[in-house]
C-alpha cells in the first residue's frame, strides 16, 4: 500500500512539473546582451603648451601630447573640482591636471581638465 502511494505521488509530481519543463525547452534561447566596454581614464598632469575651445596641447619629454576639448569635457577651477572653468581661463605654461581617454580613432579625448593643481614640488602652479 505505501509502495503504490509513494509510485501515484510521483506520478503526479512528474505529471505536475513536465509541462514546465517542456515550456522552457520550447523557449527560443535569448541572446546575451555584451557588456559595455567601461572607458578607461588615464591620469593626465603637465603644462600647457597651447589651447583653444577644441583643443589642448601640453609639454612632453617628445613630441608635445594634443587633446580634444568637446561638450562632456568637464574643466573646473578650484581644488573640490566643483567650480566649472571655461577653456579659454587655461594660460598658457599653467600647470593642468585632469584625465583622458583614447577614442577609437586613437585621439587623446578629454574627460576633465583641472586647473587649481599643485606643481612638482608642492607649490600651487602659476601660469606663466
Amino acid at each position: 500500500m505505501k509502495c503504490s502511494l509513494r509510485t501515484v505521488g510521483c506520478i503526479l509530481l512528474l505529471a505536475a512539473v513536465a509541462p514546465g519543463i517542456v515550456w522552457a525547452a520550447d523557449k527560443p534561447a535569448t541572446e546575451a546582451t555584451p557588456a559595455k566596454e567601461k572607458a578607461r581614464y588615464i591620469p593626465l598632469y603637465a603644462q600647457v603648451d597651447s589651447i583653444t575651445d577644441t583643443e589642448l596641447t601640453v609639454k612632453g619629454t617628445g613630441p608635445d601630447l594634443k587633446f580634444v576639448i568637446n561638450a562632456d569635457t568637464k574643466i573646473t577651477k578650484d581644488k573640490a573640482h566643483k567650480e566649472p572653468a571655461k577653456a579659454s581661463e587655461v594660460k598658457v605654461g599653467q600647470w593642468i591636471g585632469g584625465s583622458y581617454t583614447k577614442a577609437a580613432d586613437g585621439s587623446n579625448v578629454l574627460h576633465s581638465l583641472h586647473l587649481a593643481v599643485n606643481q612638482k614640488g608642492g607649490h600651487l602652479a602659476a601660469p606663466k
